[in-house]
């Protein structure tokens, strides 16, 4: 079976796809693009936060 494409569900951004993957859990997978996004989301949080006070005022 070599050639074979892995592809697994990215249960973090709701979409399949053949990338690599991270394990998040007992049985969630995400890819390595939300992975991404996801940690920069996160090392901005204190950022992101003031930016929803001002855009829900």
């Amino acid at each position: 079976m070599s050639g074979e494409v892995r592809r697994r569900f990215c249960s973090t951004g709701s979409h399949w796809t053949a990338q690599e993957f991270r394990k998040i859990g007992v049985n969630r997978w995400i890819c390595l693009s939300c992975y991404q996004q996801r940690k920069t989301e996160l090392r901005n949080l204190a950022r992101n936060k003031r930016l929803a006070e001002r855009l829900s005022s």
